[in-house]
């Protein structure tokens, strides 16, 4: 299994990689779905999915901070 930081990078050149960000939280979406009125599972399920793909072509990748500088900027 590929790390989702590979494959949003690989989605944001490759269309196809975006079945397995998909497939990756597939999981929480149904258990989300669950909460959810019987008569807006599908398109919540959309929705979220739609989002989910949004998200993943509009992060930055290059500004994820290292370790270090994660640590300096939360240091109390």
């Amino acid at each position: 299994m590929t790390d989702m930081y590979t494959i949003v990078k690989r989605a944001k050149v490759d269309p196809e990689m975006l079945t397995e960000l998909i497939k990756m939280f597939e999981p929480k979406v149904n258990q989300l779905m669950k909460r959810t009125n019987p008569n807006d599972m599908a398109d919540l399920s959309q929705e979220l999915k739609i989002m989910l793909i949004e998200s993943a072509y509009q992060y930055d990748l290059d500004s994820i901070p290292g370790f270090w500088e994660f640590k300096d900027k939360y240091k109390s």
